[in-house]
């Protein structure tokens, strides 16, 4: 079917493109909102960095090993590698299964 030199598929494919692009601009016009309220509440944020090789960390600094430093449970006063300290404290705060 013709309505003068347009066609029913050429009218769709422009009112879908017209909704795919206020769709789009919503969107943007949202998440821009959203950017410019946290800009406003938090002006001295930093992004975080994004690593998809998992050598650094959110702040950009290369990741270390937590076992070299430890902590004291004061529980049972003993000094429990930085890796293991959740394990531990599991253990000797539940009670069940517990050494000490």
């Amino acid at each position: 079917m013709t309505t003068g030199n347009e066609t029913v598929e050429s009218l769709s494919a422009g009112i879908y493109s017209n909704l795919i692009s206020a769709l789009v601009q919503d969107l943007v016009a949202r998440e821009t909102a959203k950017q410019r309220l946290l800009a406003a509440r938090y002006p001295g944020a930093q992004p975080y960095h994004r690593d998809d090789t998992g050598a650094l960390d959110i702040h950009g600094q290369p990741k270390t090993q937590e076992s070299s430093r430890y902590f004291l449970c004061k529980n049972c006063g003993r000094e429990i590698s930085a890796n293991r300290f959740a394990a531990h404290l599991e253990r000797c705060l539940g009670g069940r299964g517990g050494r000490r």
